[in-house]
């Protein structure tokens, strides 16, 4: 099984984002993008359930958001949703379209290998494709 390129995967160029901003080297506040990603994420979970996908894939996709969107939120739990940060993350989304493009890939060819990876348990996003990895090894122990 070939996983998505994590480049590929605009959650993961948002957790960046928070950690840049973490660490003090942007004044461009990642809430917006997180509040947005999250609420992707809960309708997906809700999906993930009617369509009875495995626990374990339901568990893990719980256990990697809780830690790139629900941990950072916290965190930024007391910013306010201001318009240069909205219109950073209208940016940085038309450049990962572009990233995209660059990479022979679309937008709605990437949401759909993703919601498909996960709904069916695939494990073809990076972090789920990691864990399964992980998993088949201490298998093989």
């Amino acid at each position: 099984m070939v996983a998505l390129r994590i480049d590929l995967v605009f959650s993961y160029w948002v957790y960046v984002w928070f950690i840049l901003y973490f660490l003090n080297y942007t004044k461009y506040s990642p809430k917006f993008a997180l509040t947005l990603g999250l609420i992707d994420n809960i309708v997906l979970l809700f999906l993930m359930i009617a369509w009875s996908t495995s626990l374990k894939t339901i568990i893990w996709f719980i256990i990697i958001n809780t830690l790139i969107k629900v941990v950072p939120l916290y965190y930024l739990r007391n910013e306010l949703f201001k318009m240069k940060d909205i219109y950073f993350t209208i940016g940085l989304f038309l450049f990962y379209i572009i990233w995209l493009h660059i990479n022979s890939q679309s937008l709605v060819g990437n949401i759909k290998l993703i919601h498909n990876s996960l709904l069916y348990g695939k494990n073809e996003t990076p972090f789920m494709n990691l864990l399964s990895k992980i998993e088949s090894n201490f298998k093989t122990l």
